[in-house]
């Protein structure tokens, strides 16, 4: 007889997801924008109101040509990851984000539209640190961003950090 362990739902989601995002670094096409990625992402500025501290990775692989980046924020009462990784053209960002949109369906996420957020892929409840944290993927012109968001009432603020992610990538 073989024992099976049922792993909770938030380390399957968590274990699911990194995989997942290194499938995406994997396709993700050259940046030929003179921006470069980094500079697409949240930082420190962009929190005038609080101190804020950050670390920035860029994802140093030959495929990618520096076309993807990772930045984590940490204020008094959150702590935020955003990824971001340009794709070739609009249209291959919202085909791997309609992929992940699948497999959430199948694990019983459903995206919702917010307004400006049409292709997104719902609220995902995970762990950051061990803490409770909320995730969503979204589309902006040929970047797909991932936001992850730790601390207090994470889910709320979710959306509201993925708007300031959503304008500041969209430069």
């Amino acid at each position: 007889m073989v024992a099976c362990q049922v792993l909770p739902p938030t380390l399957g989601r968590l274990i699911f997801a990194v995989p997942l995002f290194a499938i995406l670094l994997a396709l993700a096409g050259c940046s030929g924008d003179s921006t470069p990625p980094r500079d697409l992402l949240l930082n420190p500025r962009d929190f005038s109101d609080q101190t804020v501290t950050h670390s920035v990775q860029e994802i140093d692989d030959s495929l990618l040509d520096g076309a993807a980046v990772l930045v984590e924020l940490t204020g008094p009462d959150f702590t935020l990851l955003e990824s971001l990784v340009l794709f070739e053209s609009d249209a291959l960002a919202m085909k791997v984000l309609d992929e992940i949109k699948q497999d959430q369906l199948a694990q019983g996420v459903i995206a919702e539209t917010k307004d400006g957020f049409d292709g997104n892929s719902g609220l995902m409840a995970e762990s950051l640190r061990s803490q409770d944290a909320s995730t969503l993927f979204f589309v902006e012109g040929r970047a797909l961003v991932r936001i992850t968001l730790s601390g207090e009432n994470h889910a709320g603020k979710a959306w509201e950090m993925a708007r300031m992610a959503r304008k500041k990538s969209s430069n």
